[in-house]
């Protein structure tokens, strides 16, 4: 059978940028798979998109993504239901706490979530995106990033700690990894790209920062065109509508294998992209 729209899973989903980003895609995909961290919150989403977008199946899909067996669960419940993805939004993100503060993995707060889990959730679903028509994941990050030089995750803790830096470093890892992916997903049907949507008023931005932001309307727009914007290669950093070159840091090849390296090391998996030659070979 055709498959006439795509299956799209948006991580973070019941505020702010998520919940705007859900809003958009609703109307366009077949099934929406919609994340967040509390149930009540979900079911509050769903009931108000449902009913807007009779044509689309909107699943919510609980998941703390500072817990690894959260998001452990969450890939096994999307692949025992669906044979494919076609996009995947990986917007949740924290800054984290002013105090030095390590997940139950053993992990700093801001890493796991706003690095960690996603790309572990990318690796558990990879192989639903490779056999997409044309699959497509899309990591929201921030050019805050530029302000570090490194992914370290504070090796001197609570003497030099603050979770603007934090938050910085995991969007600087963020960075690296999608430079990572669109260099082994070349020759696929899989592209990757990250899209900095622009300062907006959201509570993140407000616990971040401390300054207004624009409307999170006009952010969901940002996100949905680097959903559904052509890609060549190293055309992959998006910000606003625009496309502009990353820090050089990101693109050098050391730097995005030792990041494989500490997230292999982290996950305690073998990452599917690290195997560009068998990519290329199945695309």
């Amino acid at each position: 059978m055709r498959r006439t729209r795509p299956i799209a899973l948006v991580t973070g989903a019941t505020d702010g940028i998520g919940r705007a980003v859900s809003q958009r895609l609703a109307g366009l995909v077949d099934t929406l798979l919609v994340h967040g961290r509390r149930s009540e919150s979900l079911t509050t989403l769903a009931a108000t998109l449902a009913p807007a977008n009779p044509g689309t199946s909107v699943v919510p899909i609980v998941a703390d993504f500072g817990r690894f067996a959260d998001v452990e669960r969450l890939i096994r419940r999307v692949r025992t239901i669906y044979g494919h993805l076609d996009i995947l939004v990986n917007n949740a993100a924290t800054v984290g706490q002013y105090s030095h503060t390590l997940t139950e993995d053993g992990h700093e707060q801001a890493f796991q979530v706003n690095y960690l889990a996603p790309a572990f959730l990318t690796a558990g679903l990879f192989d639903l995106l490779l056999v997409a028509r044309r699959g497509r994941i899309v990591n929201v990050v921030c050019d805050a990033y530029r302000d570090v030089t490194t992914f370290d995750q504070d090796p001197l803790g609570n003497r030099c700690y603050h979770p603007a830096v934090a938050y910085a470093q995991s969007k600087f890892a963020l960075v690296a990894h999608t430079a990572s992916l669109v260099a082994a997903c070349s020759g696929t049907r899989l592209a990757a790209v990250c899209v900095d949507p622009g300062f907006t008023e959201t509570k993140l931005q407000r616990q971040s920062f401390r300054w207004p932001g624009g409307p999170v309307s006009a952010a969901a727009d940002n996100v949905l065109y680097a959903v559904t914007k052509p890609v060549h290669d190293r055309e992959f950093y998006v910000q606003g509508k625009e496309i502009v070159q990353p820090q050089s840091e990101v693109l050098q090849i050391p730097v995005q294998r030792q990041l494989d390296k500490v997230t292999g090391e982290a996950l305690d998996m073998s990452l599917p992209w690290a195997a560009t030659g068998l990519l290329r070979m199945g695309a």
